[in-house]
């Protein structure tokens, strides 16, 4: 019988590889997206500082992640470019902070 923090501690697992081994180039259908493109112009400042190509790879993704599941708020209440760029960041912050929630659940258990 699989166990609640077997399932979750899979889950987390799965997480980390998709974060870390799936190509940025599957993310083709935002570049049609002018909005996502806003945002990427927004942050190349900050990914292009990045040392690590793995790095930058990385905040893509889980920009384009965020993006994919909370672009609705993000197009909603982003009118101007920073604006955009904080929503951006909330969801980003939101999204992390799901992750401390199931990680700290896994902890308890």
């Amino acid at each position: 019988m699989v166990g609640v923090s077997q399932i979750f501690l899979t889950r987390f697992l799965f997480i980390i590889i998709m974060y870390r081994y799936i190509d940025p180039a599957d993310d083709s259908f935002l570049n049609n997206d002018s909005i996502y493109q806003r945002i990427l112009e927004q942050i190349y400042p900050i990914t292009s500082n990045l040392k690590s190509e793995e790095d930058k790879k990385l905040i893509l993704k889980m920009i384009a992640n965020c993006y994919h599941e909370y672009h609705d708020s993000i197009r909603t209440k982003s009118e101007s470019d920073t604006e955009l760029l904080l929503s951006t960041i909330v969801s980003l912050l939101i999204q992390q902070s799901k992750e401390i929630e199931s990680l700290s659940s896994i902890r308890k258990q």
